[in-house]
């Protein structure tokens, strides 16, 4: 609604002001003065006694660094020639004029320089300063759960610096004067403080605090928001930082200031007031508001469910760079999609449809209850159980009779729609990373509705007729008849050697306690067939290592996103800093078995399945034999989002050991077999006969 630039920054200033921080503010940008010798008033001598005052104009000074050099130079040396003959000290840090981000980083240098050369040769003792604390985060930490990634949110603190006081004799009572244009002095003075070596004088109010460091973030119209990155923490472990007196600035051109210093000086009853900030501010959780008590959150509340899953995955989804389309193209994309949303199945959806932008099967969505937008799409199935099989989407049981469906039937069209339209409309609310993973899941639901509805179906036969059926959805989600062809387990051993005389490990069936069992079972096989279709139980550390006799054995590359304040750097985009490491295999316990080596993969092989095949690769020449792996690798972390919707999302880069992509790309097969249709209704495991008959051939 903002009609100016005011208005706009007025509006900014006051959604800002819920942070009660007044160092974030938004403000129309200034144009910024280049005098950055200058000072209050008409320029004077930087160093002069006056009434055995020695009174020093640091900020002229570091104005000299940017400027001249050599007079910079001889300036600091003229210091401790005059110390002698001070009995006290007035040091003017106040700026005159608004600077430039570089030219204030430049004064900002040279003042600390100043301060660093100068202090050490008065004080008597050494001086530890204050420190600084400020925000970080390791990866993404889990809103809700828990996870394996490791990922952390932290405040990291400065190791406090100390001056080494190197005068001879007593440090002269030393008054320091700041105003609002003060730089890189909040450490400094923040110390003398605690160790009672000097009283600060503010002149009128500080626009910012002392010792804080800011973010600019350039807006429409001229506007910028100053976002504060770091605070100061006193050596009491308060944290803020507070000068000791408060002088408004004289209207009639008084050096106000100056004068309440060298009256302080006078004083011999001063004493410092207790800071106010005496506490450390207490650290608040990283957890997101939930807003559980929304079922269909308001506009506002939805655009936030948008603002924060598309910023969390703009600075922390490891694999953004793998998204088919940029994601700066989400953000407006979905605005007026959410604006539009009905009722809390609406919202829902758009959430899903949102996070499968993504393309990340990791990437989901969690309901606190049975979804409205399950409901909105429908909790029911015909009594078929289909399967993408040879890229067509085939009936594999039919679960009642007198259907008119048959075993084997490919389904050409449903409702009229080409099946090809209908899978490519239903794929939008799934988030995955190869076509071979959104055809699994997709699926697993095929031809959801309601209750009682009627789908029209086109299909063709194992003949090769076409012909229309109509079927009634009747069974729900959970039925006990659908579930186990859902999970599909395989009912032969978990570990056996076949009749072929080679062994055979079920990867998503054996356990960790029978890994030694198992190798005892096939050590005498001339090679293994290790079963990673599904998924495994945490194994690959047991067996990998003991499939080589390599030592140090690097087995994958791991990188997450690491963000910290003190990188932030106006007019720099820092995403790309990561975390990085390389992952080796643990220490073999037990024989090596050194048999040849084949791994069975398919499409419902992710994560950490993916993860025991780049094991296996890593530690021996493993033949993979079956079609590619889902393509998603990396430890899971979430997010909330408003109406308490928990979303996940992949929170490491992980790649092969030899730096090759895995996410959207999965384990490529050495040997590709494809199940076919005869095949898999004749219930024969095509994979598997495959890689038996692989061997065979190796052997002779």
């Amino acid at each position: 609604a903002a009609r100016t630039p005011q208005e706009y920054e007025a509006a900014i200033n006051h959604l800002l002001s819920f942070l009660n921080d007044r160092n974030t503010r938004a403000e129309i940008r200034a144009e910024a003065k280049t005098n950055p010798a200058a000072n209050n008033g008409a320029a004077k001598e930087p160093l002069r006694l006056e009434n055995g005052v020695m009174i020093i104009d640091a900020a002229q000074i570091a104005g000299l660094g940017a400027t001249d050099g050599k007079a910079y130079g001889e300036t600091l040396q003229k210091i401790p020639q005059m110390l002698p003959q001070a009995k006290s000290m007035v040091f003017d840090l106040r700026g005159a004029e608004e600077l430039s981000g570089d030219e204030a980083a430049t004064i900002g240098y040279f003042t600390d320089g100043f301060m660093r050369t100068v202090l050490p040769q008065i004080l008597d003792a050494n001086v530890t300063l204050g420190s600084t604390r400020y925000r970080m985060h390791n990866g993404y930490a889990p809103q809700t759960g828990f996870t394996s990634g490791g990922y952390f949110s932290a405040f990291a603190y400065s190791t406090p610096g100390v001056l080494d006081g190197r005068g001879k004799t007593k440090m002269p009572p030393a008054v320091f004067i700041i105003n609002d244009k003060t730089l890189a002095v909040g450490e400094f003075l923040s110390g003398l403080q605690a160790a009672e070596k000097a009283v600060v004088v503010q002149e009128g109010d500080l626009k910012e605090e002392l010792g804080v460091a800011t973010y600019a973030i350039n807006l429409p119209d001229n506007v910028r928001v100053k976002m504060r990155t770091v605070e100061l923490v006193n050596a009491d472990g308060s944290v803020g930082f507070q000068a000791d007196l408060v002088v408004p600035k004289a209207p009639d051109g008084r050096d106000a200031a100056l004068a309440e210093a060298l009256k302080t000086l006078a004083r011999t009853d001063f004493k410092r007031p207790a800071n106010k900030n005496s506490v450390s501010a207490a650290l608040q959780t990283n957890k997101d508001k939930t807003y559980a008590e929304m079922e269909f959150p308001g506009a506002e509340y939805r655009l936030l469910a948008l603002f924060r899953y598309w910023t969390v995955i703009n600075y922390f989804y490891p694999y953004k760079d793998l998204i088919d389309k940029p994601w700066d193209e989400v953000l407006p994309k979905y605005i007026p999609k959410f604006e539009a949303n009905k009722d809390a199945a609406d919202y829902q959806l758009t959430v899903q449809q949102m996070v499968g932008e993504m393309q990340d099967s990791h990437g989901g969505v969690r309901f606190p209850t049975l979804s409205k937008s399950g409901e909105k799409l429908g909790r029911y199935y015909p009594p078929l159980f289909v399967r993408f099989v040879e890229n067509q989407s085939v009936v594999l049981e039919v679960l009642e009779p007198n259907t008119g469906i048959e075993k084997g039937d490919v389904i050409l069209r449903v409702d009229g729609e080409t099946v090809e339209k209908y899978r490519e409309n239903a794929a939008i609310y799934f988030s995955a990373s190869t076509n071979q993973a959104l055809q699994r899941v997709l699926h697993i639901g095929f031809l959801r509705g309601q209750k009682d509805t009627k789908v029209k179906l086109t299909v063709r036969g194992l003949d090769g007729k076409t012909r229309d059926v109509e079927v009634t959805r009747n069974i729900v989600y959970n039925d006990p008849r659908w579930t186990p062809l859902n999970i599909n387990p395989r009912k032969t051993p978990v570990f056996e050697v076949l009749p072929s005389g080679f062994g055979y490990v079920d990867l998503a069936r054996l356990e960790v306690r029978d890994v030694d069992k198992m190798f005892e079972t096939i050590k005498n096989a001339p090679a293994a067939i290790f079963d990673m279709r599904g998924y495994p139980r945490g194994t690959a550390w047991a067996i990998a290592p003991r499939l080589t006799e390599k030592k140090n054995v690097a087995a994958a590359l791991f990188s997450r996103p690491i963000l910290i304040a003190t990188d932030l750097s106006n007019g720099e985009d820092l995403r790309g800093l990561n975390y990085t490491f390389t992952q080796y295999l643990p220490e073999a316990s037990g024989d090596v078995y050194k048999g040849k080596v084949v791994m069975l993969i398919d499409e419902n092989a992710i994560s950490q399945s993916e993860h025991t095949a780049m094991f296996f690769e890593a530690a021996t020449n493993v033949t993979f034999i079956g079609t590619p792996t889902t393509g998603a690798n990396g430890d899971v972390t979430t997010l909330t989002l408003p109406g308490n919707l928990g979303v996940s999302f992949t929170g490491h880069n992980v790649r092969h050991a030899d730096g090759r992509q895995l996410q959207r790309v999965g384990i490529q097969p050495t040997i590709k077999v494809a199940p076919t249709i005869r095949g898999t209704l004749a219930g024969k495991d095509e994979i598997l006969e495959a890689a038996v008959k692989f061997l065979q051939t190796q052997n002779k």
